[in-house]
């Protein structure tokens, strides 16, 4: 297969660029981290949640249910540590 082009127009053209904090101290880094933290939570959260609305097997609805409350109690845990 022939793109076209050398390869350091292709890296520049489709590569992704990297973006680098060097200036950041760990206090903006642990921030960072937290505030990931809680997001993939949330997200995590709401995915159970959509597939609780869906389901029909109820042992699986309280297996749902179960670690909804658990991210629950995760994300109430991570929300009040900031």
């Amino acid at each position: 297969m022939v793109l076209g082009g050398t390869t350091a127009e292709y890296d520049r053209k489709f590569a992704t660029p990297v973006i680098t904090h060097i200036n950041q101290t760990d206090e903006d880094q642990s921030a960072l981290e937290h505030n990931s933290r809680v997001e993939a939570l949330e997200t995590f959260a709401a995915d159970l949640r959509n597939c609780l609305e869906h389901t029909t097997d109820k042992k699986y609805k309280q297996y749902l249910a179960v670690k909804i409350d658990r991210t629950n109690q995760r994300l109430e845990q991570l929300r009040t540590e900031e």
